[in-house]
Parts: C-alpha cells; sequence; structure tokens
C-alpha cells in the first residue's frame, strides 16, 4: 500500500512538473531513491542531467535545468536581463549569484559564471520568479536589483547592451523609490543617481 503511495506521488509530481522529474523533487517528498530508479525505467524517462529526468517531449531549458539541480543559484547579470526582457542579446554563459557556502557539486558547470555573496541580505535582496522562455518558472533577480548590479559592475558590460537596458527600464518600469531603496542597500547610490540622470537625458 504504502509503495502504491509512493509511485501515486511520482505520477503527480511528475505530471505537475509537465513531464519531467528530479532527484529533489523526491527528496522533499520524502520518497526513497529506489522508487526514482524505478520510476524512470518504468516510464523509459531520459536522463536529461544529474538527477533530472524527462518524457520524450520534454524541450530542454537550461535554465530550468540548472536551478532545479541547484535551487540556491539565483539568475543575475546578464541572464537575469535577458530573463526580465531587459536585453535581445542572448548570453553565451549562464551568470548566477549564489551563497557564499553554497558548494553543491564538485562538478565544473560548463559556461557557468558563479558570484559568491557572503552577505544573505544581500543575496536574497530582489528575488523573484519569471518564466523562460518555455514557460518555465524560475527565480531570478527583478529588474530593480538587476540594474543596480549592472552599474555596479558597468566595466563588465558592452555599451550597447548597457545602455539598452537602462533605457528600456526608465521607459517601461522606472520604479524610482524601489531602484534607490536597493541602491542604498548596494552601496551603490551616488552611481545609480549619476549614471539614470546622464541615460535618461541622453535623448
Amino acid at each position: 500500500m504504502k509503495d502504491n503511495t509512493n509511485y501515486s506521488k511520482l505520477d503527480r509530481i511528475f505530471k505537475t512538473n509537465g513531464g519531467y522529474i528530479t532527484r529533489e523533487d523526491i527528496d522533499n517528498a520524502n520518497i526513497p531513491s529506489w522508487f526514482l530508479s524505478d520510476f524512470v525505467k518504468k516510464n523509459n524517462l531520459n536522463k536529461i542531467a544529474p538527477g533530472f529526468y524527462a518524457n520524450d517531449n520534454f524541450i530542454v531549458d537550461d535554465y530550468l535545468i540548472l536551478q532545479r539541480r541547484y535551487p540556491k543559484y539565483i539568475y543575475a547579470g546578464l541572464s537575469a536581463l535577458y530573463l526580465l526582457g531587459l536585453t535581445d542579446k542572448i548570453p553565451t554563459n549562464i551568470e548566477v549569484s549564489a551563497p557564499q557556502n553554497y558548494h553543491p557539486s564538485r562538478s565544473k558547470v560548463d559556461s557557468l559564471i558563479i558570484h559568491k555573496l557572503s552577505n544573505s541580505n544581500i543575496y536574497e535582496l530582489g528575488i523573484k520568479e519569471v518564466k523562460t522562455m518555455f514557460g518555465n518558472i524560475v527565480k531570478t533577480y527583478d529588474e530593480e536589483r538587476t540594474i543596480c548590479d549592472v552599474i555596479k559592475y558597468r566595466d563588465k558590460y558592452d555599451s550597447e547592451t548597457f545602455n539598452k537596458a537602462i533605457k528600456f527600464y526608465i521607459r517601461t518600469i522606472n520604479n524610482q523609490s524601489k531602484l534607490f531603496k536597493y541602491a542604498r542597500e548596494l552601496g551603490v547610490e551616488k552611481k545609480v543617481y549619476e549614471i539614470m540622470e546622464v541615460v535618461a537625458n541622453a535623448d
């Protein structure tokens, strides 16, 4: 009876996810790991990545897969700009932030840039959920946090990407109170004020 209950749970998780299941899912549901192995075999699932299995109809979404494998990775920098629609430039690397002491795997993930943050308040500042281009929900930093980060690390971005992101933010969102609240917490209030004023008056 208990076995049937665990299989029913797995089936529910699989259907809720939309055709995939992860090791994290079964750990969170307190289901013994061997049930996952059996479920994968019975349903002819494909191993997309370590601990991530999906059916033949699953469209590979690197942003979803990475975050399901490493839940504390929050999309940042150019990856956040892309997910938020603040740039049309497709990132060649995936960029994330993570807590300083977060070491989920010893194996290196290709094309991944990790920013380790020792301050938990800064790590958690401005996290929001967005949809990827495939309609999957992932966590990224919000527009205001991302604009602050982009200004803080201005030298990392080419002029076109930088200016377009700032201008688009000003035209479409421009939540000044939230932006400067974040800027104060991140210690970049003066920088943000100067850049926003210059870009806003550029046209």
